[in-house]
């Protein structure tokens, strides 16, 4: 981490030595050293200078920790992706917070959230005091039997918490192991702000990395199906966005858990008698809404395409859609680019989030006797994090994104009737899955050396018949 030494802003060529702003921090990208300052000031600039590795070391060998910018030229720099470890939450989060109270009620949630368009609300208590209670999410609607004059505080979530003086890695690892979209800012047991999984991603260096080497898989729904089977396969894959593709397989739009709450919430809060959302999820309305009438445009990018361009798109979008062909192949979140920002350790770490107790301690103990077996052999993996949630059918489903060593991520889905028998099934399709990715490895280097051995029969056939010739 490098710290600028700048002129004061503003007030034109400096008369004596660069002013030090407190706190002003500096992550290395591509496209711009993106700095935050802490001095007073809450916002996020980008930079267009660019500082050479030849300048850094520079600095770092004479013990230097400052660089002149009036010195660095507009030169191109990357680094491995990181999170900085010098930043406060203090420096990302937020002033203006939608919250609600318990006695809110769940259209009320619901409503907010899509006018906002965000997925989560902390809510705090009755009594004017700002006390944190927990969290709402608005996937959690589409698998609760629930009604639009529930109150939230039959629904309110219990997450983690941040303070004001917690660093920013800290809130990626907790976003990226819990799988909270975002976390509460709490001082003395009162809400102050939020964080979001976009507020960190901004902060991100994220290197070479590539859409391919973060996206997970991409379920897919035809524009004319209707809203009752967009909620089904939701529920199913226990996922809350969905890409939205023509008859012919080409990408049209996406669909996420906002555009069907505001469906589910059509009955307002001022008609708390109608019939509720457990009556509209089954009845006529949602069967007969196609996902093309509420589907929203993609924001979409081809294989290939550098995570570091896509930040700012974070920012208006929660997901990015992969394309090959104009046909939607994978997704990227802010929370999959994060992951990768893990810290690096010896040993492969395993996260899990969502479950607790005995449960937790037993899918551990099955993901690391597999990563045992392939690690150094099939794969080098760095850090292993799994999600895994029980829905209203009583199935668990269960999520798995391995992280290897050079970035590369590998990504499955399971379902069972209990988390166990999900787990085991999980594994086995990583199992199958990086045995035919290092099979098809194997194969093509095969391919390689043998075309590299033809091409190199062939200069020597072309050499000695030139010599022949001269003879």
């Amino acid at each position: 981490m490098l710290i600028l030494l700048l002129p004061k802003i503003g007030a034109g060529p400096p008369a004596g030595p660069p002013l030090l702003l407190t706190g002003l921090t500096i992550l290395l990208r591509g496209s711009g050293n993106r700095i935050v300052f802490s001095a007073g000031v809450k916002r996020i600039v980008t930079v267009v200078v660019i500082i050479t590795a030849i300048e850094a070391t520079t600095a770092r060998m004479r013990g230097r920790r400052f660089i002149d910018i009036e010195s660095a030229g507009r030169r191109f720099f990357n680094v491995i992706p990181r999170i900085s470890t010098i930043m406060k939450i203090s420096d990302i989060m937020v002033d203006n917070v939608f919250s609600l109270t318990l006695e809110d009620t769940a259209a009320k949630a619901l409503n907010m959230m899509h006018e906002n368009n965000i997925n989560q609300l902390p809510v705090i208590d009755n009594y004017g005091t700002k006390k944190y209670e927990g969290m709402i999410f608005a996937k959690e609607f589409l698998n609760l039997n629930t009604t639009p004059s529930s109150k939230l505080k039959s629904l309110v979530v219990k997450t983690p918490i941040l303070s004001s003086t917690d660093s920013v890695e800290k809130c990626t690892q907790l976003i990226v192991t819990t799988g909270n979209r975002a976390l509460p800012v709490v001082e003395n047991g009162k809400l102050i702000s939020i964080v979001s999984e976009t507020d960190v991603a901004l902060t991100a260096n994220f290197g070479h990395a590539r859409v391919d080497d973060v996206m997970s898989g991409a379920i897919v729904i035809e524009e004319n199906s209707t809203l009752a089977n967009a909620l089904t396969k939701m529920r199913r894959y226990n996922i809350s966005r969905m890409p939205v593709i023509k008859s012919n397989g080409v990408l049209t739009g996406i669909i996420n858990a906002l555009e069907i709450s505001k469906i589910i919430a059509t009955p307002k809060e001022r008609i708390g008698k109608a019939p509720g959302l457990r009556a509209l999820t089954s009845g006529t309305a949602i069967r007969e809404v196609k996902v093309k009438d509420i589907m929203r445009r993609a924001i979409s990018v081809e294989r290939g395409t550098k995570l570091n361009t896509l930040v700012e798109s974070f920012k208006r979008n929660e997901e990015i859609v992969v394309v090959g062909d104009e046909r939607p192949i994978g997704i990227v979140t802010p929370r999959d680019a994060l992951e990768i920002t893990l810290p690096h350790r010896n040993e492969p770490s395993i996260h899990i989030a969502h479950m607790d107790g005995e449960v937790r301690r037993t899918i551990e103990e099955h993901m690391a006797r597999f990563l045992k077996k392939i690690q150094g052999k099939l794969e080098n993996i760095q850090s292993v994090i799994i999600y895994a949630d029980m829905h209203k059918t009583h199935k668990y489903s269960v999520r798995a994104r391995l992280i290897a060593i050079n970035q590369r991520v590998i990504d499955a889905k399971a379902v069972g009737y209990d988390p166990i028998s999900a787990c085991q099934e999980l594994i086995s399709k990583l199992d199958r899955q990086i045995r035919s990715e290092h099979s098809h490895k194997l194969k093509q280097r095969q391919h390689d050396k043998e075309s590299a051995d033809e091409e190199n029969r062939f200069t020597q056939t072309m050499e000695q018949s030139g010599a022949d010739e001269e003879i």
